[in-house]
């Protein structure tokens, strides 16, 4: 009842279209909500089959994904990623660049420059890899093409395969494709080329492809749900089997990396922000996109917690 008066009150201050939201508990109990919606010209309402995009959420699946295929000894995140990906062109002048190094932001790189620069250049590091935090979707371009080059096939059917079909999470899809747009809800943005007025109009986004890891993911609430309780139960799954092993989940929600992007005291594991509140150890992760914009916050110690995005980009 609570969520019901404040999130219709919340989409008209934000003055975005609608709203998918997620709760999960430990306990597997799972809850998917949707409000306002999927599209302003259609007046159509968000249902819980509406896909939203995840963005920058979908670096965790890519940190678990990569420990799935260390579990089975196909690649070491402690091996230079040029091991896997030989064809990669960089330079190493100050030491090699590893898996993990990328995964958790430090490789060194500050370049969002396509993987294959044109001309045959090669990209060099501004610094040793493992010094500092630099937040990198180049970084998790590269990662999609070790988890290809490691699984055997392209990173979206990849994530499809290993991670949403054991997860039930049978809605989404692993690449933002115009053949998802019956299915997905639509996303908006302010109309006209000048500033943006508090309120101002919006109007629907157009189509998008993306296929690279750092930010492909479109996902359902329920789906989200599942995925926040695999996370509190470490990965596991209800029956007992697993996503990924204790100790590989370990590795993803250590804190690898101070993170002062994502705030005072916030570390980066694998994909994920590892951070506490009230002493809590809690996992979070945003996601923008041209049109929508995520949120992921787990508390891993209270066993509770929630996923929510929203069809504007209008803040998280």
């Amino acid at each position: 009842a609570a969520l019901d008066a404040c999130v219709p009150r919340y989409l008209r201050a934000m003055n975005a279209a609608g709203v998918a939201l997620a709760l999960a508990t430990r306990e597997r109990d799972a809850d998917a909500r949707t409000y306002g919606l999927a599209s302003l010209d259609r007046g159509a309402p968000v249902d819980p089959g509406h896909l939203f995009q995840i963005g920058s959420i979908t670096k965790s699946f890519v940190g678990l994904l990569l420990l799935q295929l260390q579990d089975e000894g196909r690649l070491d995140v402690q091996r230079p990623v040029t091991a896997y990906l030989p064809w990669l062109a960089i330079e190493q002048p100050f030491g090699p660049v590893t898996i993990h190094h990328l995964l958790t932001h430090t490789s060194g790189f500050q370049t969002e420059s396509p993987i294959w620069p044109s001309g045959g250049a090669r990209l060099r590091p501004a610094y040793a890899p493992g010094l500092r935090f630099h937040y990198s979707n180049w970084a998790y371009d590269v990662l999609g093409h070790v988890i290809e080059a490691a699984a055997g096939e392209p990173w979206p059917r990849a994530v499809e395969r290993r991670l949403l079909r054991p997860l039930g999470m049978r809605d989404s899809t692993g690449a933002i494709l115009p053949t998802i747009a019956t299915r997905a809800a639509t996303g908006h943005v302010p109309r006209g080329d000048g500033p943006y007025p508090r309120q101002g109009a919006l109007t629907a986004a157009g189509p998008l492809n993306v296929t690279f890891a750092a930010g492909s993911m479109a996902a359902t609430p329920g789906d989200m749900a599942r995925y926040v309780a695999m996370l509190l139960n470490h990965g596991a799954l209800p029956g007992g089997t697993r996503v990924v092993s204790e100790r590989a989940f370990e590795l993803f929600a250590s804190p690898h990396a101070d993170a002062p992007d994502f705030g005072p005291g916030a570390k980066y594991g694998y994909g994920i922000v590892v951070d506490t509140l009230d002493g809590a150890r809690l996992l979070r992760h945003t996601g923008g996109m041209v049109s929508f914009m995520s949120s992921l916050q787990v508390d891993l110690d209270g066993g509770h917690g929630a996923f929510a995005s929203i069809n504007a980009q209008q803040g998280y």
